[in-house]
């Protein structure tokens, strides 16, 4: 009877152990995949973002709804960097809560924009709330919402 009980303990240790490493796991590669879109956006090259994206994501930005990844992309985000010299994230922090297959995210941070006509600086505080799907073991961002206000430092 002692035997079964000290396995069935150490079985209970072992699954709370490898389940705490896999949410650990997770937690990191949502926050790898997130400094990936992050990068992409600072570079001003988003050509490979759109594989963090679910096909029937959801894009909202400042009050805005701006319908799935690839509308975004085409029709905002992309024009938008091309006006720019450069975009300089900085204080970026993030919280990610994973609660499968699903996590949640928030995202804050301050941003530079030098616009590349008259290099016109702009400076905002940022927040993302972001909603992700883990399907085939794989990460995918399936709802963002972002929003600023300006800032100076």
């Amino acid at each position: 009877m002692n035997n079964l009980i000290l396995k069935i303990i150490a079985i209970t240790i072992f699954g709370a152990i490898h389940l705490s490493l896999s949410a650990q796991s997770d937690e990191d590669m949502i926050k790898k995949m997130l400094k990936t879109y992050n990068t992409a956006i600072q570079d001003l090259n988003l050509d490979n973002t759109s594989s963090l994206f679910s096909e029937d994501s959801q894009v909202f930005e400042s009050g805005g709804v701006e319908g799935n990844y690839e509308h975004y992309l085409k029709h905002h985000l992309t024009p938008e960097l091309n006006e720019f010299e450069s975009f300089k994230f900085s204080d970026y922090k993030i919280k990610v809560q994973v609660d499968l297959p699903y996590a949640f995210t928030t995202e804050t941070y301050n941003y530079t924009i030098v616009v590349k006509e008259g290099n016109k600086v702009s400076n905002s505080k940022g927040v993302a709330t972001s909603i992700l799907r883990k399907q085939d073991n794989e990460w995918k961002i399936i709802k963002t919402h972002t929003s600023a206000r300006k800032w100076q430092p």
